[in-house]
């Protein structure tokens, strides 16, 4: 199931046509590698998604782009992964990750920026883009990390049952095969030339 997936997300994203910015990384996207499908390159592709999809920076799927393309892994799957933080997620897990940066940052929690907060973190210098930023870090190496182990174990046994049943059928038909010999008279004739057939 999981390799049937990311090869659907895969074959849509090569399809599809890329946002201006990604323009001067389209001869390298078309490389075979980026889009190949397999437990490495599909779980670390998912743990660069993730991660850069809790940092609060623009353009986070060029970033997960040109991360994929040095870590050498499926790109589509790591631009997919950065959408964790989506229209629907990106306010709550932005706000946990400024609460947790701000903890860890001593600094106090403001329910709501102050215009000079407002104005400094537009100017990528304020005290709550920077909690946002160690926060977002954390929860993005934690959830990552999480989201790698939980996909590789799910793809180990969807691999291992796949094979079983893929045995079990290969049994089975030979079982069908050798149970068809054995009813055809005439491959008993042939093992058995000096049998009388009356």
């Amino acid at each position: 199931m999981p390799r049937k997936y990311f090869t659907a997300v895969s074959r849509r994203y090569r399809q599809k046509e890329h946002p201006w910015y990604m323009a001067p990384l389209t001869y390298l996207m078309n490389h075979p590698v980026y889009f190949s499908v397999n437990r490495k390159t599909v779980t670390r592709a998912i743990w660069i998604g993730i991660f850069v999809g809790f940092l609060p920076i623009p353009m986070q799927m060029a970033v997960a782009a040109i991360l994929a393309i040095i870590a050498r892994v499926n790109i589509p799957v790591a631009v997919l992964g950065v959408w964790i933080t989506n229209p629907l997620t990106m306010v709550p897990l932005f706000y946990l990750a400024y609460r947790l940066g701000a903890a860890m940052l001593s600094m106090p929690i403001e329910l709501w920026p102050s215009e000079h907060s407002l104005l400094e973190m537009s100017q990528g210098m304020g005290g709550v883009w920077k909690a946002m930023l160690y926060g977002g870090v954390v929860l993005g190496l934690s959830v990552a990390t999480v989201a790698y182990i939980s996909v590789s174990i799910i793809w180990q046994v969807s691999t291992a049952i796949r094979y079983r049943e893929r045995k079990q059928r290969r049994e089975l038909r030979d079982r069908k095969a050798q149970s068809a010999e054995t009813n055809d008279p005439a491959s008993t004739a042939k093992q058995n030339p000096g049998a009388n057939p009356d």
